[in-house]
């Protein structure tokens, strides 16, 4: 598995060096440009960078935090993926890597992400989903331990703090654990978070998802004690959110 994430991460890596990057605002047609200069809090807005094309078709990007205080960090906040296409499947969003701690540039100072924010990054993210699509993110990178060790732990990917971002901007009537990188071209371990295709396709998974969100609470007594302070919470509040969709 190492080997396959390394290979992935090289051309990854290749994708973020290339010289065909170039500011969002240079293609103001781009479903992407409209990221560019979206607010995403207070004093802080996205400056989105487009990058190559990978093998299938779908265009990186680079979003990037800005501040009028403290500028723009070295560092982009999501490295990621979008495709578009004629069906909803072959419309998704895919966060390859996220950063929550920032280091600001010429300086040996980092500035933290907060969860609002990031949930308010999601959202931008999530406005290129339709209906049936999907938006994907990582859970490999530093920010993610909480997530990844949640769901070593057996515990529901909607009750893990990026399952709960994922439900919180709509894409997650179903979740997907891609715990596994196959032959190299999949990358990091992901949860994959559909948009549902309708009232009736999110009433039904709600009730799915309520189900194992109960059978899992009656046996999370077994989890360290920790780990079930950070995830039962998140359980308990997506079964009440589920169950308005659910009647």
């Amino acid at each position: 598995m190492a080997e396959s994430v390394t290979a992935t991460e090289s051309v990854a890596a290749a994708a973020q060096r290339a010289a065909s990057w170039q500011p969002a605002s240079a293609e103001p047609g781009h479903a992407l440009a409209r990221w560019d200069g979206a607010v995403v809090g207070p004093d802080l807005t996205l400056e989105a960078w487009l990058g190559p094309r990978n093998s299938v078709g779908a265009r990186y990007f680079r979003l990037y935090l800005r501040s009028a205080e403290l500028g723009r960090p070295a560092e982009p906040v999501v490295f990621g993926l979008q495709a578009a296409g004629p069906y909803p499947g072959f419309n998704w969003v895919e966060v390859i890597e996220y950063r929550d701690r920032l280091p600001l540039d010429g300086t040996a100072r980092e500035v933290l992400v907060p969860a609002g924010v990031e949930r308010l990054i999601f959202g931008r993210l999530a406005e290129l989903v339709p209906p049936g699509g999907h938006l994907m993110a990582e859970y490999d990178s530093p920010a993610r331990r909480s997530t990844a060790r949640a769901l070593a732990a057996s515990v529901p990917p909607r009750a893990t703090p990026l399952g709960a971002t994922l439900a919180a901007v709509g894409c997650a009537v179903a979740l997907r654990d891609w715990y596994i990188a196959e032959g190299g071209r999949e990358g990091p371990r992901k949860l994959q978070g559909f948009r549902a295709l309708n009232a009736a396709h999110a009433r039904t998974r709600a009730r799915e998802t309520i189900a194992a969100l109960e059978a899992f609470l009656a046996r999370s007594a077994s989890l360290e004690w920790d780990l079930q302070a950070q995830v039962r919470p998140l359980a308990q509040q997506a079964i009440a959110e589920l169950h308005a969709t659910a009647v």
